[in-house]
């Protein structure tokens, strides 16, 4: 764990614990820190009052923000690291199968680690009073199990996003899921129904990136169907294999993974692959740019194979931003090794700091045209014509070099 943050994390327990509040670390940051993982950030639980917390840091000179203050929760800004403390509570009256319709403080930390989704999200510790552990997480750990607290169909009936929280936590984890909360993610499937495009799209960014995503996808892609009904994937066993396959061989990238749901077979021409990937990257509302580079990669996901520099160069200049992408989606599809993708994506990375590849890398520009004599009207043409010849090793990168291909390509043609 980063020391800056385990301090900041420290301090925040000292000084409530010093205002004669109980305070533990609880839930991602224990988790992951009894399994080896990095901690990125920490949560505390405590039996202060969304006001007696802000009062116990403000008195210390401490930035407090009431992020989520009627149900809770507080955000510290402790040595640059916000630090999100929540009061012990309970969740009452779920409404639309997400939110709870109240909330009730309490003075318990068994209560308040009974309103959490599964047992290894409900783990809690103190520096002096060790691991406090209600529900077997940390048997769960050992067994790498997800479970949920209680019973999982109320569990999830409780809170929808907790099934793809599930398949999340599965893949990122490397964790299988007990056969109780299994059953239930299958029955209560179709509350997905309900969830914002927001929140699935922040969950299956996450998932597709585990270790154990391949594996989850072939076992649940029933509860995927749900929410992508035409996904190209999803269409047919011989869809689904291939996906599992191209999934299992994909670096652990995002982009490149969400290709692998558009893969061109013989059910699924590239035209539908392209219009699903399209609908579906609106549906999940993903940026402009990751909408665009899901799209080409796509497009581009059959384009043949370079054999040389020059068509490496011409990758790159065609896929600017995606050429190392587009190399991991070829590894997935088996149509490049391990090792040469290794070699390619080196090679790319040796091409782009030193090759020209762009406009601005060019010899010359259009001052230098303007000077030659060239029309303004043509001046556009004329540097992409001198780009797409340096790509092709038609002419050196050198200014008198292009200046007289860009005269010799000015010419008119002889009349025979």
């Amino acid at each position: 764990m980063n020391e800056v943050l385990r301090s900041a994390g420290l301090t925040c327990l000292k000084l409530l614990n010093d205002a004669g509040y109980e305070a533990w670390w609880v839930g991602g940051c224990v988790r992951d820190g009894l399994l080896g993982r990095p901690v990125q950030d920490i949560d505390i639980t405590t039996s202060a009052l969304p006001e007696q917390t802000m009062e116990c840091f403000q008195s210390q000179g401490h930035n407090v923000i009431p992020t989520g203050i009627k149900h809770g929760t507080v955000t510290v800004m402790m040595q640059n690291f916000p630090i999100e403390v929540t009061v012990y509570r309970t969740d009452r009256d779920y409404q639309d199968h997400r939110h709870p319709r109240s909330i009730q403080f309490v003075r318990s930390l068994k209560e308040d680690c009974a309103r959490r989704d599964f047992t290894v999200n409900a783990l809690c510790w103190h520096p002096e009073l060790g691991l406090q552990d209600y529900f077997g997480g940390q048997q769960d750990l050992k067994m790498k199990s997800i479970r949920c607290i209680g019973n999982p169909c109320q569990r999830l009936d409780e809170d929808a996003l907790r099934i793809l929280r599930a398949l999340r936590f599965s893949a990122a984890l490397d964790f299988t899921i007990e056969s109780e909360t299994h059953a239930a993610l299958f029955q209560k499937k179709e509350l997905l129904r309900v969830l914002s495009a927001e929140r699935i799209a922040r969950e299956i960014e996450k998932m597709v990136i585990g270790r154990r995503w391949p594996e989850v996808f072939t076992v649940y892609h029933e509860l995927l169907a749900v929410l992508f009904p035409q996904l190209p994937a999803l269409q047919s066993p011989a869809a689904i294999q291939k996906a599992f396959g191209a999934f299992r061989l994909c670096p652990r990238i995002t982009l490149p993974r969400l290709a692998c749901f558009f893969l061109v077979s013989q059910q699924t021409p590239l035209a539908v692959c392209l219009d699903q990937a399209q609908r579906w990257s609106r549906q999940l509302k993903l940026s402009n740019h990751d909408r665009k580079s899901l799209t080409q990669l796509v497009q581009n996901q059959n384009r043949p194979l370079p054999k040389n520099r020059i068509d490496l160069r011409r990758l790159i200049y065609e896929l600017p931003d995606l050429s190392t992408e587009w190399i991991q989606l070829q590894q997935a599809l088996r149509r490049l090794s391990a090792k040469q993708a290794g070699q390619w994506i080196a090679a790319i990375e040796e091409i782009q700091s030193s090759d020209c590849l762009t406009l601005k890398q060019l010899a010359v520009n259009g001052y230098d045209l303007i000077a030659a004599g060239c029309p303004k009207t043509e001046i556009s043409v004329c540097l992409n014509q001198a780009l797409s010849a340096v790509i092709e090793d038609q002419v050196p990168n050198q200014k008198e070099a292009l200046l007289t291909y860009i005269q010799q390509q000015a010419k008119p043609e002889s009349q025979d």
